[in-house]
């Protein structure tokens, strides 16, 4: 950058890097300088010829002055035009490429994000939630699900299949919290899913044990009554039904519409 008296200021860059401001060189100073003084040392050698008074030498100076300053000024405007157009094409081509990037790494995050998601869910396949049993001093989890299983939906499952049963907490305060059990089986969790409509008006509800990012697709999927009629979970995947009957497996990280694969006909819901 140059230095200390300097008069313009001028834009300069590249696609590369950004944009910086540069002062125009000194000499363009002595330039004008130079240039006005030649045009006063014409004019004062034509007023001698001429016997020009005083006032007509001012005025003849004063205008070429002025004519010598626009034409050197919008040159300078020009220049000026250029570098900021040039400048500025390099900062658009810059920008649509951090643009493009941008766009490649959320695709990229996105794909990571549901892979993990499927992970922590296939992790969960042998688990259930039951929800509405009664919370007692000093209980036994798996007994009561056991006992459960056993009376309610006529179940051989015993206390040996579950490998962990245990409460988690819960937002609602005036309802019992929720039962999680894993069996050491998916085949004993598949049992238990397709008979829990046996627990119909029992104040006992079983569902899948969903990750919170599936659970959140699933209730988003559930409240959209304009494209969804019903909705439900099966082995940790959420399937929808659209109002023409056609059954769709709902994907993480994408819109409703654009889950378009039909999977089965209604009747052949799980």
């Amino acid at each position: 950058m140059a230095g200390h008296g300097q008069y313009l200021v001028i834009l300069n860059g590249n696609a590369a890097s950004a944009p910086q401001v540069q002062l125009a060189p000194r000499h363009l100073h002595q330039k004008i300088k130079d240039s006005l003084e030649d045009t006063f040392t014409c004019i004062q050698e034509e007023s001698q010829e001429s016997a020009m008074s005083e006032t007509n030498i001012v005025e003849r100076v004063t205008k070429e002055i002025e004519s010598k300053l626009d034409t050197f000024f919008d040159n300078i405007k020009d220049k000026i035009r250029e570098e900021i157009k040039d400048v500025l094409e390099g900062v658009m081509k810059r920008l649509h490429g951090l643009e493009t990037r941008v766009d490649v790494l959320d695709k990229e995050n996105l794909e990571l994000k549901r892979k993990l998601v499927s992970l922590e869910q296939y992790g969960r396949r042998p688990n259930i939630r039951i929800f509405g049993v009664k919370e007692e001093p000093r209980e036994d989890c798996k007994a009561q699900v056991a006992k459960i299983l056993q009376t309610k939906l006529n179940l051989d499952i015993n206390e040996e299949d579950m490998d962990a049963a245990h409460r988690v907490p819960q937002r609602a305060k005036d309802r019992p919290k929720p039962i999680i059990v894993r069996f050491f089986k998916r085949e004993s969790k598949e049992k238990v899913m397709r008979s829990r409509k046996n627990l119909k008006n029992s104040g006992i509800s079983i569902a899948e044990d969903l990750c919170a990012e599936m659970l959140h697709l699933y209730n988003r999927i559930k409240s959209d009554t304009l494209r969804v009629q019903d909705a439900w979970v099966w082995r940790g995947e959420v399937f929808f039904k659209d109002h023409r009957g056609t059954v769709h497996k709902a994907q993480y990280g994408k819109p409703i519409q654009d889950m378009d694969i039909p999977i089965m006909r209604y009747r052949d819901k799980p």
